[in-house]
């Protein structure tokens, strides 16, 4: 007796079993519960890894464009602390800089899990 992965949902499960326990795949008739069949549940798969990284991706951009918009904003005021425009613009500066920092750090783990 084995242990194996379900194809639908991941999980370990024995190779005995004809259900998994977890999402009721049909090893005999090689279906899930929603009716696709395992090329269906990679494809589905395959789909969220690829949404997944495009989010991530337009994530870094926005923070990206926080960025700019913050040091275009902090530079037009002035480039000082005297005005509330100046000091918005130094916030969307850091926290566009946070937000981009953290979402390479995921994007590199995400890249490294698959």
């Amino acid at each position: 007796m084995a242990i194996i992965k379900c194809p639908s949902c991941n999980e370990k499960i024995s190779d005995k079993s004809k259900v998994c326990s977890h999402c009721q795949y049909d090893f005999l008739n090689k279906k899930s519960s929603t009716g696709m069949n395992a090329e269906q549940l990679a494809s589905q798969k395959k789909m969220k890894h690829i949404k997944r990284k495009y989010s991530l991706q337009m994530q870094a951009m926005i923070s990206i464009i926080m960025v700019l918009g913050g040091a275009l904003l902090w530079y037009l005021s002035g480039r000082g602390l005297s005005s509330l425009s100046a000091i918005g613009g130094i916030a969307l500066l850091v926290m566009g800089s946070a937000l981009y920092l953290t979402t390479r750090i995921r994007l590199i783990l995400f890249r490294k899990s698959s």
